[in-house]
């Protein structure tokens, strides 16, 4: 599609050159090679277009928003003249994205992401980076960990402000700092776990010092300071210091003297809400009245962050959001794009619950929204999977739900090449044909592809269709990848998955009812034929799996995923040579086959698929 732009929208032509290099457009010098003449004026609040034959006039009030005006221009081309008007419902719609947990996004795939918000109407993203950031005077900060840095922020702070879109740091102050506490420099601040020790010094001039980096490097004045899942606050080196402190305190107290360094950097402080109810109730979802002395003692300049990415009514949170106002403090919601249980995204489960989630919020008057994009232990699915939850939540802030579906396919469609549909077929192989509990956290694909063939230790989880089940993903999914679109590794890697599970899944299974009937002929066909075969499409998805990270993510990082299946790789030749030596009389028994199976999930659940998302004790019941 041609595009002429006007005088007045001459001020967006770098960030339009932009997205003719990421979508179907293209800049002309002349009106008349033009499908589309471009005028643009500032506005004081909403979006605006009119369109009458080839001449189109944009309104907007945010930059976001001529370029969110810009693709709604492209998805209604067919029309000679119409108008449309729409406003944000709420003054802050953005994403947060993981940095975190090895996947350390490349600089160029960063503005893409940005470049597409804004196409979306979202006005800010918000890098998630425990350490994987540049601190001066903090070598081992990020130390070997592909942190961004500093110039690399600066640039993508000045790029994002080019399309309207603020760049938010959004950092931990008191835990979730496992990989920085690892380094013995940090010794002294380390109270237990991944959490710093409160009170110290230098625990403050450390915080200091990563918030003065950012401000070096970012426009935003917001900070988010992270201080959700402390949960054993106080209970290591801060005890022995300080004796027996309620953990309340603890909390309040580190508070107010990380927002006094944010006020010193002219930073508005947001935080996760769950650490308060947590330590009140037990439980971030219980219920209960707040004590008024408890409740004077949060500072109230900081905004809280409820985060929700589970519940499935409207009702659950209407309560939770309830239960919010007893604190004076402003309130955000983070909803879920959820890509953080292993290789592929759950996107039937953070489309439905987003849209309870947002209807809410703005019932409740909440000014800022945003999703989560976390990367769970390793980081394994790409953050383009995720793409229509992005999509819901700018269709949300200026539409309500009435074909929300359809608005987020077309969208999706425009910048990838794929529909919701199509995206939705990557959630596919987790969804297998059976009863299934918590059907939506649900990850067979992650633990029966880790899980040790011999060990078994899911074998009571799998179903009579389940190789059917991965036969057909992976069909679909390759017809998909086939398209060559942007986005077909996606649906490549995951194909290739598939074809790893269409073997693997069941194959411990199979390999233990052999042993324990004697079958040496069907125990020779696996050792021999089915193993080798399944070692040979593990390789051809490490592949695909290399080349998937290597299209989004910086190269560090991707030596975890080497490390993961490169051993299971080498298990599943062990377990061929361990066959083969038993079929050969070197040994008389395979120690692994004679244990009973027993099911990982419980009693309760024998024979059902499950939620499990930690690779260590996937992998083997050994010490790793």
């Amino acid at each position: 599609m041609n595009l002429f732009l006007e005088k007045s929208a001459m001020q967006f032509e770098a960030q339009i050159s932009y997205l003719c290099t990421q979508i179907d457009l293209r800049l002309v010098i002349q009106p008349q090679e033009a499908d589309f003449c471009i005028s643009a004026i500032l506005c004081e609040s909403g979006l605006r277009i009119i369109k009458k034959e080839k001449e189109v006039n944009i309104s907007y009030s945010r930059p976001c928003e001529f370029f969110r005006a810009l693709l709604l221009l492209l998805k209604t081309t067919d029309e000679d003249g119409f108008e449309i008007t729409q406003t944000a419902q709420f003054r802050m719609n953005g994403v947060m994205v993981d940095n975190s947990r090895n996947a350390v996004m490349t600089v160029e795939q960063t503005k893409c992401l940005i470049a597409y918000a804004a196409l979306m109407g979202l006005d800010h993203i918000q890098l998630y980076i425990e350490d994987t950031f540049e601190v001066k005077d903090q070598p081992f900060f990020g130390y070997m960990r592909m942190r961004y840095t500093q110039e690399e922020i600066k640039e993508l702070n000045d790029f994002a402000k080019g399309f309207g879109i603020l760049l938010i740091p959004c950092i931990q102050t008191l835990a979730h700092l496992n990989q920085m506490v690892q380094w013995s420099c940090y010794n002294d601040i380390k109270d237990i776990d991944d959490i710093l020790l409160v009170g110290a010094d230098r625990t403050y001039a450390v915080i200091e010092d990563i918030i003065r980096s950012w401000r070096e490097c970012v426009d935003s004045k917001i900070l988010h300071i992270g201080m959700d899942e402390a949960h054993n606050l106080g209970r290591g080196k801060y005890i022995d210091q300080n004796g027996l402190v309620p953990r309340y305190d603890i909390m309040c107290s580190h508070l107010r003297k990380v927002i006094e360094i944010c006020r010193k950097y002219d930073f508005e402080p947001i935080m996760w809400s769950d650490m308060f109810f947590s330590m009140l109730y037990g439980d971030y979802y219980a219920d209960g009245d707040i004590d008024p002395e408890l409740l004077a003692k949060v500072p109230k300049d900081v905004k809280l962050a409820y985060w929700d990415y589970y519940t499935l009514d409207a009702e659950g949170y209407d309560r939770q959001m309830k239960k919010h106002t007893a604190f004076p403090n402003e309130l955000c919601f983070a909803g879920g794009a959820w890509k953080w249980k292993g290789f592929l995204p759950q996107i039937d489960h953070s489309m439905e619950v987003t849209k309870y989630a947002l209807q809410k919020a703005k019932e409740h008057g909440i000014s800022m929204v945003f999703a989560t994009a976390w990367g769970d232990n390793g980081a394994e699915c790409p953050f383009s999977a995720v793409m229509p939850v992005l999509a819901l939540f700018g269709e949300m802030n200026y539409n309500n739900t009435d074909d929300v579906d359809t608005r987020v396919s077309d969208t999706t469609a425009l910048l990838t090449g794929y529909t919701l549909e199509d995206f939705c077929r990557l959630s596919a192989p987790n969804g297998l044909q059976y009863v299934a509990r918590d059907r939506y956290q649900n990850n067979p694909t992650k633990y029966l592809l880790y899980q040790d063939v011999l060990m078994g230790l899911f074998d009571r989880h799998i179903g009579p269709c389940d190789r059917q089940h991965f036969a057909g993903c992976a069909e679909q999914l390759q017809e998909l990848a086939d398209r060559n679109g942007k986005l077909a590794y996606l649906f490549d890697t995951a194909a290739k998955l598939c074809r790893v599970l269409e073997l693997k899944c069941d194959i411990g299974v199979r390999l233990k009812s052999a042993y324990d009937a004697g079958d040496k002929a069907a125990m020779r066909l696996i050792a021999e034929e089915e193993l080798p075969e399944i070692e040979c499409r593990l390789a051809v998805f490490h592949a695909a799996f290399k080349k998937q990270w290597y299209a989004e993510n910086k190269r560090g990082g991707f030596d975890v995923q080497d490390i993961r299946l490169g051993g299971v790789m080498a298990r599943v030749r062990s377990a061929a040579e361990i066959v083969q030596q038993y079929l050969d009389g070197e040994i008389d028994r395979i120690e692994e086959l004679e244990q009973e199976r027993l099911p990982f999930f419980g009693e309760e659940n024998d024979g059902k698929p499950g939620s499990f998302n930690i690779w260590s004790r996937m992998a083997t019941a050994n010490a790793l």
